[in-house]
């Protein structure tokens, strides 16, 4: 029970920490915005001014959120390098924090109880009832899910298929956190049947995307006895916690031997991948990235609008609500027209945005080749199952 207790005090600990420390993709934006580099000044000139009634309404609605803490705003003024140094170490926290935790709660026994309010997921899936707590934990931090999962692959408690499957269903999971963000200021700018709409087809992108891995994962690569091996990697029998024989520090000595090699390798991994991806951030690649994609990706059936909306949806969700508000106010499109050009704009514009911040954790889980795999797979999946919602909406809309 005293361990139990112990775990508990650190996931409520790690839940503050990440309210207070960690930012948001749209905190992300914010703090490139205001660095003087080469990115910085191309997302500041894509910047939308609301013009109309409806896009001043949503730029007021905005301003009523709660202002960041002292610490995002010491951050936010920090030099670049500097400032991706302490995200860095923020990140790397996450990781040794989700990898403890994991292990915390699969030596105390903790995992059963747990488990249970994942049963729906684990069990349609035929999973290990070990990856049911970092489902719970992917509605606050999908860095801290994953880890957990890779400290469970790495003591042989989960196999390959379950843990790349797990990661599939963190990454959708997570979506769940941003999108309460969003719905208010959105709500009283479009009105509330739009929003309905909007936030409606995304739920339901993500719901069916969980529920579809889970089951190709259970009834075609589980047949197939892919990934179906157990990897030990880490100790043998001898490093089970006996609750009965316990003492003085062998519960916490247990955890940290069966995490060691976790956390090792992911640290190597993380770092010189964080490095690369702070780097081509710096030298503009993102947002160069993110100018040029839109006009990849043009949609013949949508309003002449949309070449103006999701470019500005590049930089954050909220810049490209302001544009397709403006062009509301002046009659050129409906609000249903906004709603459908929004959709279209996050399967162009939000999976480059996740690449830039997920891509460093899934490389440090999985490898650098197997990881590119996934992170690039789990966005275009996001994208394929988006894609058919919204097409659904439209069908109806017409």
């Amino acid at each position: 029970m005293r361990q139990l207790v112990l775990i508990l005090i650190s996931a409520a600990l790690l839940t503050c920490a990440a309210n207070t420390l960690a930012a948001t993709p749209s905190q992300h934006s914010a703090i490139v915005a205001t660095a003087t580099t080469p990115s910085a000044q191309v997302e500041k000139s894509r910047r939308a001014t609301p013009e109309g009634q409806t896009g001043k309404t949503l730029a007021a609605e905005r301003k009523k959120r709660p202002t960041s803490s002292a610490y995002t705003r010491w951050k936010r003024h920090l030099p670049y390098w500097p400032r991706k140094g302490v995200m860095l170490a923020e990140l790397l926290a996450y990781i040794i924090i989700g990898v403890l935790i994991g292990q915390a709660l699969e030596v105390s026994g903790c995992v059963r109880w747990l488990s249970v309010l994942t049963l729906p997921l684990t069990g349609l899936g035929r999973l290990s009832r070990e990856a049911g707590p970092a489902f719970l934990m992917a509605f606050q931090s999908g860095a801290v899910a994953n880890s957990m999962l890779a400290s469970h692959r790495d003591t042989g408690q989960i196999s390959n298929r379950e843990l790349y499957t797990s990661i599939y269903v963190v990454s959708a999971l997570s979506l769940f956190a941003h999108l309460p963000t969003f719905i208010v200021p959105i709500g009283l700018a479009f009105g509330w049947e739009a929003t309905a709409a909007l936030f409606g087809v995304r739920v339901v992108a993500i719901i069916a995307q969980i529920v579809v891995t889970l089951l190709v994962s259970r009834l075609i690569v589980l047949r197939l006895g892919i990934g179906e091996q157990h990897e030990v990697r880490v100790v043998d029998e001898t490093d089970a916690y006996q609750p009965r024989h316990r003492k003085r520090g062998t519960f916490w000595a247990t955890v940290w031997k069966r995490s060691r090699f976790t956390l090792t390798r992911l640290i190597v991994y993380l770092i010189p991948t964080f490095v690369v991806m702070a780097g081509l951030e710096y030298y503009g690649a993102f947002a160069w990235l993110a100018q040029e994609m839109p006009g990849l990706f043009t949609f013949d059936f949508l309003p002449v609008q949309s070449l103006v909306v999701i470019p500005a949806q590049a930089l954050s969700l909220y810049n490209g609500a302001i544009a397709a508000a403006n062009f509301i106010d002046s009659g050129a499109i409906t609000t249903q027209q906004a709603v459908i050009i929004i959709l279209f704009g996050s399967m162009v514009t939000a999976p480059l945005r996740t690449l830039r911040h997920a891509l460093p954790t899934y490389v440090a889980i999985l490898g650098p080749r197997p990881g590119l795999i996934m992170a690039v797979s789990a966005q275009v999946l996001r994208m394929m199952f988006l894609l058919v919602c919204t097409l659904g909406l439209m069908s109806f809309w017409s």
